[in-house]
């Protein structure tokens, strides 16, 4: 586990549209950090914010799915059909 870990992990979630829509349809922090082991992403909650800590609020709130991810609503079942692990 390593806060560089959590920096690639937000890297690619910002760079890569599929994974940020797919990053909106977790309920919780814990649920996403599952997901992103899946991806071959390991982190710890703190090294998670360490990394968020560099992040500009747009960002943030873009990576944590905070918000609308910016293509369709997050609490719209439809963009969630991707199968979860």
């Amino acid at each position: 586990m390593s806060i560089e870990k959590a920096r690639e992990f937000i890297k690619r979630v910002k760079n890569e549209p599929d994974l940020l829509r797919q990053a909106a349809c977790f309920q919780t922090r814990e649920e996403r950090r599952r997901w992103a082991r899946g991806l071959g992403y390991d982190f710890t909650g703190e090294e998670l914010e360490q990394a968020t800590a560099e992040l500009t609020d747009e960002e943030l709130e873009l990576v944590s799915g905070g918000s609308c991810c910016g293509y369709t609503c997050e609490t719209d079942s439809r963009t969630c059909s991707w199968d979860r692990p």
